[in-house]
Formats: structure tokens, C-alpha cells, sequence
């Protein structure tokens, strides 16, 4: 990344390393391992988690992931997935607070119900 992008593929990889630092906290030297591995192999996809990024190339598995001990310093996210074609956040999960076992309230419903009808039938 220490040379300016000339073609339009250089460009946007060289944007989508800039926008991985919004998320990640990422050294210079690290941000150019990265640029250099997508610009090597133009198949390799970059997963991202909480705590890294793992740097692989899925059609070569003779070529071995690389790590990056790398925070995730973006609350929003669980983590990413970059590659030379896009860059997919994957937005972070809250689970619902309801939780529990809800199938009570139609069982309920229909007691009620029931005890509605029997009030009626006996009134008549």
C-alpha cells in the first residue's frame, strides 16, 4: 500500500484494505500483508472474526492460512469477509430478550376462551 493504485482493481483493493481499518486495529506493516496477499492471489478471501483475521486461499489448499492477531474494534460487527470482489460485513448478533418457552400465552388464550363459553352456556 506504499505505492499509489494505477488501474482500477488497484484502487479498490487498496480501498477496501482502508475501510478494513474501520473495523480492525491493524499495523502498516500488517495492512500491507494484506494488500499484497489479495493482490498475489486473486481468489483469496480474508475472514474476519472478533479476535483476527485469517488469510486463505480456498482453491490452494496447499497454501496455508495465514493469522493476524488483530481486535475488532467495531461494536457493530462479528466480523467481516474480504476478498477481491467485496467486502461483507457480518452485523453483530444480539439475542432476543423474551426468551424462554412462549408457547404458554395460546395455551392461556385458550382456557380462557373455554372458560368464556362455559360462562355463557351456564347463563342461558
Amino acid at each position: 500500500m506504499n505505492k499509489e493504485p494505477e488501474t482500477y482493481e488497484e484502487l479498490i483493493r487498496h480501498k477496501r484494505c482502508v475501510d478494513l481499518t474501520k473495523h480492525y486495529e491493524l499495523s502498516m506493516e500488517e495492512l500491507e500483508q494484506i494488500y499484497n496477499f489479495l493482490e498475489t492471489y486473486p481468489q483469496a478471501i480474508i475472514f474476519g472474526s472478533k479476535v483476527g483475521l485469517t488469510l486463505k486461499v480456498s482453491d490452494k489448499p496447499e497454501i496455508q492460512p495465514i493469522v493476524i492477531n488483530a481486535k475488532c474494534i467495531d461494536s457493530a460487527i462479528d466480523g467481516l469477509r474480504l476478498s477481491n470482489v467485496a467486502l461483507t460485513l457480518i452485523p453483530h448478533y444480539v439475542p432476543s430478550s423474551s426468551g424462554g418457552y412462549s408457547g404458554g400465552s395460546s395455551s392461556n388464550n385458550n382456557n380462557n376462551n373455554n372458560n368464556n363459553n362455559n360462562n355463557n352456556n351456564n347463563n342461558r
